[in-house]
């Protein structure tokens, strides 16, 4: 008797539907196509995304060649620093950075406190005011009050005319760490005030008239009450004032002070050794991790939600007679130091200068850094629209981890992205050059190209924040009806998507274009040679002690900076007011 057994499975390869199954399920998982598709198992190139790994991968060579810096054979320079200089760098980059800290803590908190608790005569000016400061960069600041305090300066002349006092200058008497702590401060106290006022204007108002009501007084309820609810906001501004100390070199080489950023420009261009320069930075690169460490454990270590479904809005309680003169003393007062005090002192230089102001010169600095300026906040706008709609379009893990990295660059310091990029360009020349030797010697590293590159880098953040409120706004709803007709995710982004986010990308664009006026380490590692911007122009002048010459391109930055506050702050009053 014969059986007939049951046939044998067919091999792998006379499976196809398996092996495509495979295939298919593969691709989806790598490149996020629809299920079945035959585009799965063509592994088609997608522009997106090759343009999120591009802008991230740019971002990190610069570090990666600074990384190649801790191997190179240290020189005579390197061991007298280590030995004699280094922890004078350590202790008095931490002073600066903590005393700029505090400074900006105390102001930027208690200005946010008065002006979210009290309803007092002129509240709606200072709210626009009191912003003003970040339209001044700090070396901008520094030259303005040694002309003030100096001994020719305003506040000595006008107390020798009225009162006919005659001393000796304030900025004789004072150290140069308080001065620069002062500038610092007053300049970049708006980064905590922002911050912490939009914070508490999320609280309950039962919570502080719960306080009231248990006994205690303001000043108690804003100390075990307002400031522990506030603590994770302001500790996320003072980290920015932080960051913005570190990166600055202005502020700190006027005043001849010895940190990190000044130390590296000294081993740079004092003695010549760009492997001591590398070194330097890479430590400050390490001290920046640090900071931004404990401003994460600082935001992140007692934090306080309401979840009750009856919040009311703090309502401000109306002051008058000597408490309201008191909080207009307060609010004036910062106004006056941060804004009008600098603003007032360059005009007066400029009257004085007058004749001479407008020079060749001068005209072409302007003309280079509006230039550059344009070029560099296009490119930005392109990089970030691209790299956040990739974002929106194939989420993921690894898209998060690529958006972070593109996002590295405006955390560090600009001397440190200045050596990187300096080292990167010099190996890529040297590349070329023996690759291609027809080519010009050092093509790259002697153009406007690196500089360019740097700002991109450094001010990315700034314009992916800026397309990311804009996507924000419109969702996904009208991409997915766009692609549901048949539209594909090009032809969705530039017919539907681009059109709703214009005005994001416009104020993107200008935001990146004044922050690049107001950078300096970069201008002055960067440029090319016998090239100078408005930033290294007013530095020479403030360098050279010739002061009044410093008025016009001061004047020129703190216009820009000044007109795009006030043109964003006209814009929410708008939207506030029609949103009511």
């Amino acid at each position: 008797m014969e059986i007939d057994a049951p046939p044998l499975p067919a091999p792998a390869a006379k499976r196809p539907e398996a092996v495509q199954g495979r295939v298919q399920a593969l691709c989806r998982r790598v490149l996020g196509r629809p299920a079945g598709s035959p585009a799965a198992v063509r592994l088609p190139l997608n522009g997106w995304k090759a343009l999120r790994v591009l802008s991230c991968v740019c971002v990190l060579l610069p570090f990666a060649a600074l990384g190649g810096g801790l191997f190179s054979p240290p020189g005579e320079y390197w061991f007298y620093v280590r030995d004699h200089l280094l922890r004078a760098y350590l202790a008095e980059t931490l002073f600066l950075t903590a005393g700029a800290g505090a400074c900006a803590f105390l102001l930027g908190t208690a200005l946010a406190w008065v002006m979210t608790m009290y309803e007092f005569r002129g509240r709606t000016v200072f709210e626009v005011l009191l912003i003003l400061p970040l339209a001044v960069p700090p070396y901008i600041a520094a030259y303005a009050y040694e002309g003030l305090l100096g001994y020719t300066g305003m506040v000595r002349a006008v107390l020798g005319d009225l009162f006919n006092l005659q001393f000796m200058p304030l900025t004789a008497h004072l150290p140069a760490r308080a001065c620069a702590i002062w500038v610092y401060g007053v300049t970049l106290f708006p980064y905590v005030y922002m911050l912490t006022r939009a914070a508490l204007r999320n609280q309950s108002a039962a919570l502080f008239e719960n306080a009231l009501l248990l006994g205690g007084g303001r000043l108690r309820m804003f100390l075990r009450v307002g400031l522990p609810l506030l603590r994770p906001a302001a500790a996320s501004g003072v980290l920015l004032v932080c960051l913005e100390v570190l990166n600055d070199f202005g502020v700190a080489g006027y005043y001849g002070l010895n940190t990190f950023t000044t130390a590296v420009f000294a081993a740079w261009f004092g003695m010549g050794d760009a492997d001591t320069a590398v070194k330097l930075a890479l430590m400050l690169l390490s001290l920046v991790f640090f900071v931004l460490i404990v401003g994460k454990a600082a935001h992140n270590a007692r934090r306080f939600r309401i979840v009750s479904s009856k919040e009311r809005p703090i309502m401000p309680r109306r002051v008058g007679g000597l408490p309201q003169a008191g909080v207009i003393l307060l609010c004036g007062s910062a106004c006056l130091a941060g804004f009008a005090a600098p603003l007032l002192q360059m005009l007066y230089w400029l009257r004085l200068s007058w004749d001479g102001a407008f020079t060749a010169d001068l005209g072409r600095a302007l003309m280079y850094t509006v230039s550059v300026a344009t070029v560099a906040a296009s490119a930005v706008m392109i990089a970030a629209t691209g790299t956040v709609n990739a974002g929106r379009q194939f989420p993921g893990k690894f898209s998060v981890l690529l958006t972070q990295g593109a996002s590295l660059g405006y955390s560090i310091p600009s001397a440190v992205l200045a050596v990187g990029i300096i080292s990167l360009f010099v190996a890529a020349d040297s590349l070329l050059s023996a690759y291609f030797p027809s080519l010009p010697d050092k093509v790259l590293s002697m153009g406007s190209f690196m500089l360019i590159f740097a700002y991109c880098i450094r001010f990315f953040t700034i314009g992916r924040q800026a397309v990311e409120a804009g996507f924000a706004k419109t969702g996904m709803i009208y991409a997915e009806a766009s692609r549901t007709l048949g539209r594909g995710v090009t032809a969705t982004f530039f017919l539907v998507d681009l059109p709703m986010v214009r005005h994001a990308l416009v104020s993107g664009s200008v935001l990146v274009f004044i922050d690049i006026l107001k950078e300096l380490p970069l201008g002055l590692l960067l440029r090319p040679f016998n090239t100078e911007t408005l930033g290294t122009t007013a530095y020479h002048f403030a360098g050279n002690e010739v002061l009044e010459e410093t008025a016009l391109p001061s004047l020129c930055i703190i216009a820009a900076g000044t007109a795009f506050i006030l043109l964003m702050q006209y814009r929410e009053h708008k939207r506030t007011r029609h949103v009511s």
